[in-house]
């Protein structure tokens, strides 16, 4: 069993969770350099789990698995019927079975929905929850880059890490601030030392509720440590990738 050690306390609980605005975000890519019609802008969900994402200037992004292309160029033909989403010439091509309508689309068999879509069929569909593997991953590399910035002191990176929506309404001195208990103790808070080995436990089961509009995953849980590492996460869907909106980590005597 990993041990780490804690301040002399119950508990140290701080939490730091951002009041959010209802925000579209737009990504910069390079673009196509012909704009993609209008129906197929936004962001898209395969019931593969995939996601696309088109932005009006022709610029995209795809992942699946562990495939991925980020700030490349959309070129649609409705005539061939072809949808291609590369950089530098490389990434995939789809066949567009059906064209956008009502907020959904199928691209080489795979059905996509539309965040926000219009129609009643659709326009509450949530993000997919990770498979438990993506999510252990997930939930590891955002604690130990908590813990890297609690030992060095400095939130730099950990703040460029978050979604736009946190980044714009903090700052890497805000969140030094905010965690500056865990900094004043951070030989007592080397998380990254302490989970290295471990898996996560999630209860409850990771679910999508609102934040302010958004659409947020709600992640809580612990790591069994001496004591319990608790945490409770808040991503929320930035590009086609879940960034870290909120966070509370909580340790205690078990």
């Amino acid at each position: 069993m990993n041990r780490m050690k804690f301040a002399n306390r119950s508990s140290s609980t701080l939490s730091l969770f951002v009041a959010l605005g209802i925000l579209l975000v737009v990504g910069l890519g390079c673009g196509s350099g012909t704009p993609p019609p209008s129906a197929y802008v936004g962001f898209w969900q395969g019931d593969d789990g995939s996601t696309i994402t088109i932005r009006a200037d022709g610029g995209g992004d795809y992942k699946s698995g562990g495939t991925s292309v980020s700030g490349g160029g959309v070129t649609v033909d409705e005539g061939a019927k072809t949808l291609k989403i590369a950089l530098a010439g490389l990434g995939p091509s789809f066949t567009i079975d059906k064209a956008p309508e009502g907020g959904k689309m199928t691209l080489s068999g795979v059905v996509y929905r539309k965040a926000g879509g219009s129609d009643s069929s659709t326009s509450d569909a949530k993000p997919v929850i990770p498979s438990d593997d993506k999510l252990q991953t997930l939930v590891k590399q955002t604690v130990m880059d908590f813990g890297d910035a609690v030992q060095s002191g400095d939130f730099g990176d950990f703040h460029k890490k978050t979604a736009k929506v946190w980044r714009d309404t903090s700052s890497p001195e805000k969140m030094l601030e905010a965690f500056k208990v865990f900094v004043d103790n951070k030989e007592n808070f080397n998380f990254k030392r302490a989970i290295a080995t471990l898996d996560a436990t999630f209860s409850p089961a990771p679910a999508i509720e609102k934040v302010s509009g958004l659409d947020a995953m709600i992640v809580k849980g612990s790591y069994a440590t001496k004591p319990a590492t608790n945490f409770e996460l808040k991503y929320t869907m930035d590009d086609g990738t879940w960034k870290l909106i909120g966070i509370n980590i909580k340790t205690g005597a078990e």
